[in-house]
């Protein structure tokens, strides 16, 4: 993919206790920052930079606590713990009014920012997420951790596929979904800082408190997604006051495997939010 267009930096602060490694793209007039999900480092955002930079925003990604070069503090995690971390970068690159876009792991994460730190936000988009897990999805969930832990990275890696692909994209792409599985399976990050990611996943629980969150936000849905389905997505823009909502097409990651639909979804949502249209 094209490198994206504009400034491109990639320092590190210290910020919450941590070093937090993040990487700036584009020369919008508005901001969005990326969350990331469970395992994944900002390169995770691949298909995301440049459409966003192409829309006029300034892109903002960054390694979540235990992986990529970002600390690897001992775990468990938690989302409001996370969460901190990304409100100590937004005051460190000296963000306000911006738009927080946040996936699977990265959603739970925007939510609890946008319930704390309202006025920091335009909008807020929680992807492929929940405000509270079923027994189903912490079942999942806990096994991955304890996969990554008594079996490995690269086996977890494995795994995890037929979890967050649809099986469209198994049979339509093989060679596209072999790359993207080997890629995963070198991933440097310890199973133990997965593990201590997996507990946010766990232990996130918002379903009380959304109710009371006024940014506008935007819940996307996938239609074949099977580890936070449909439904539970759905559940959480229910008690949203402010909730749009979207499906788009593909498993858990969509946004890596079918990202069109998903990025025109995000694309649209910030545009109505953005400064000149108020």
């Amino acid at each position: 993919m094209p490198a994206a267009s504009g400034a491109r930096r990639m320092p590190l602060v210290h910020a919450n206790g941590i070093d937090i490694h993040y990487r700036i793209t584009g020369e919008g007039s508005e901001t969005v920052l990326l969350v990331n999900g469970v395992g994944d480092d900002l390169e995770g955002w691949v298909m995301q930079v440049a459409p966003l930079v192409a829309a006029g925003l300034r892109v903002i990604t960054f390694d979540n606590r235990g992986v990529g070069r970002s600390s690897l503090p001992p775990g468990p995690y938690s989302s409001r713990e996370m969460a901190a971390d990304t409100k100590a970068l937004a005051d460190a690159l000296g963000l306000t009014a911006f738009h927080l876009v946040g996936v699977s792991m990265g959603g739970l994460i925007a939510q609890e920012y946008a319930l704390a730190y309202p006025a920091d936000l335009r909008s807020v988009v929680l992807a492929n997420t929940y405000a509270r897990a079923d027994a189903f999805t912490r079942a999942a969930f806990d096994a991955w951790g304890q996969i990554a832990e008594a079996g490995g990275m690269p086996l977890m890696m494995r795994q995890q596929a037929p979890w967050v692909f649809s099986p469209d994209f198994f049979e339509a792409q093989p060679e596209r979904l072999a790359a993207i599985v080997a890629d995963a399976e070198r991933s440097p990050q310890p199973a133990a800082s997965f593990a201590a990611q997996i507990a946010v996943l766990l232990t996130h629980d918002c379903a009380e408190r959304v109710g009371s969150l006024q940014t506008p936000a935007l819940v996307i849905a996938a239609d074949d997604d099977i580890i936070i389905r449909l439904s539970l997505s759905h559940r959480l823009f229910q008690e949203l006051p402010r909730g749009s909502w979207a499906i788009v097409p593909g498993g858990h990651a969509a946004f890596l495997a079918n990202p069109d639909p998903w990025n025109r979804a995000v694309i649209a949502f910030i545009d109505r939010h953005r400064a000149a249209v108020h």
